[in-house]
């Protein structure tokens, strides 16, 4: 069985969250960041193994890390073609760097409970997403269709009534994912495409490999795109602030 590594996606700069510094790193009113949470999600759920992609600050990114998380178990590369191209590279930076991992992409954007990190580990797939099954989605969502717990497509151009819910910005790839991502992300690079998302290119994956939904469930997940989505994120964590503290197991 392969070791798991987590890979945390933080090159970006939250343009729309003021872009003075990382969003991931930005305080939450009176919370710790976004980053805070997902190290501790991530620990909570067992797993020891690290890389960071950075980007924007780097230098800021990993103090935050090393403070939070130590020096033990993690590395850094960085995307120095993060506002060139779109965060597809810094997945495929990732797993350029972690041989023979299966390899859990985390969004620095998001708040998830860490039972979620857990059920992703634990699925089966050569692709493993983390989708909450829900109706009422927006055109920012990242649609995803599916058949039974299969992925059948994924994409915020998906049309409605295809959608059984939303992507959840975690997911796990295993070796077969892993060779079909690099080539799909090579042909992406030779097309000269930019500003293009990860889950693009695992929409054209999908043929390829057998890709499941693992379950979010209702008020486990948010993200922060916008100054107004703060309230949601504070939210899924004051309702399972015993998770991220250990007082209770991930489920």
């Amino acid at each position: 069985m392969a070791k798991l590594r987590a890979a945390v996606l933080a090159a970006g700069r939250g343009v729309r969250m003021g872009g003075a510094k990382p969003k991931t790193i930005m305080t939450l009113d009176d919370h710790e960041p976004l980053l805070h949470f997902i190290l501790k999600g991530l620990k909570q759920a067992g797993v020891d193994d690290l890389i960071v992609v950075t980007g924007f600050m780097p230098q800021a990114i990993a103090s935050f890390v090393t403070e939070h998380w130590g020096d033990e178990g993690v590395s850094y590369v960085r995307n120095t073609r993060y506002a060139s191209w779109g965060n597809f590279h810094s997945a495929r930076m990732a797993l350029d760097q972690s041989p023979g991992f299966d390899l859990m992409i985390v969004n620095s954007d998001i708040v998830v409970h860490p039972g979620v990190f857990t059920r992703v580990a634990e699925s089966p797939g050569d692709l493993v997403l983390a989708v909450e099954e829900r109706y009422g989605l927006d055109a920012e969502d990242m649609r995803v269709r599916l058949q039974g717990k299969r992925v059948m497509d994924i994409g915020k151009d998906l049309e409605m009534q295809f959608s059984a819910g939303e992507f959840c910005g975690v997911s796990l790839l295993r070796e077969t994912a892993h060779t079909a991502y690099r080539d799909v992300a090579t042909a992406v690079e030779w097309e000269r495409s930019s500003h293009i998302y990860y889950e693009d290119v695992y929409r054209r994956m999908l043929e390829r490999v057998d890709a499941r939904a693992a379950e979010v469930r209702p008020g486990e997940y948010a993200e922060v795109d916008t100054p107004e989505d703060i309230k949601a994120a504070i939210e899924v964590i004051e309702r399972h602030r015993g998770a991220f503290d250990g007082e209770q197991q991930p489920a």
